[in-house]
C-alpha cells in the first residue's frame, strides 16, 4: 500500500531531477561555448571575451555541480559500500537503512537551511563578484537551496521506500 502511494511522488520528483540534471546539461555547454568563444576571440583578435572567468565560475558551475544531486538521490545511484552490510540479519540491515535514510534527510535538510539562510543575506546585500565588472551573484546563491531542497524530498521518498524493501 505505502509503495504503490510513493509511485506518484516518485513520478514527480523523477521529473524534477530530470529537470535539474537537463539544467545542469546546458550550463556545461554553456560553459563549452563561452570557453571556446573566449578562445577564438583571444586567437583571432587579441580580444577575449570580457568576463567568461566570472561567467563560467558563478552561474555556470555551480547548476554543473549541485542540480544534478537530486537524480542520483531519486536513482538510488549515490556511493553504497556494502562490505559488513550484506552480512547483517535483516533487522540490522532495516536499522542501517533508516539510520542512513535518516542522516541523508538530516543533512540534505540542514544544507538547505543553511543555503537558505546564505542565499537571502546575499540577495539582501545585492552581492556581486569583483572582476573586470561588477556582476550580480546573488541571483545564483539561490540555486544551492533549490537543489538541496529537492534532494531532501527525493532522500525522505528514497529512505520510505527502502525500508519497506529490505528483506
Amino acid at each position: 500500500m505505502i509503495l504503490n502511494a510513493l509511485s506518484r511522488p516518485f513520478a514527480l520528483l523523477d521529473r524534477v531531477a530530470r529537470l535539474q540534471l537537463a539544467i545542469a546539461a546546458f550550463a556545461v555547454m554553456a560553459i563549452l561555448l563561452a570557453i571556446s568563444l573566449d578562445v577564438a576571440l583571444r586567437t583571432a583578435f587579441s580580444a577575449p571575451l570580457t568576463g567568461t572567468m566570472e561567467v563560467v565560475s558563478f552561474y555556470c558551475m555551480i547548476p554543473v555541480v549541485f542540480l544534478p544531486i537530486m537524480i542520483l538521490e531519486v536513482r538510488g545511484e549515490h556511493i553504497d559500500t556494502d562490505l559488513f552490510y550484506r552480512f547483517f540479519p535483516v533487522a540490522a540491515k532495516r536499522l542501517s537503512v533508516i539510520v542512513s535514510g535518516l542522516l541523508s534527510v538530516g543533512i540534505y535538510g540542514l544544507l538547505t537551511y543553511i543555503t537558505f539562510e546564505q542565499a537571502i543575506s546575499s540577495t539582501g546585500r545585492g552581492e556581486v563578484a569583483m572582476g573586470v565588472n561588477l556582476m550580480p551573484v546573488w541571483p545564483v546563491r539561490w540555486i544551492l537551496p533549490v537543489a538541496f531542497a529537492s534532494s531532501t524530498a527525493a532522500a525522505f521518498a528514497l529512505a520510505i521506500r527502502n525500508t519497506k524493501g529490505v528483506k
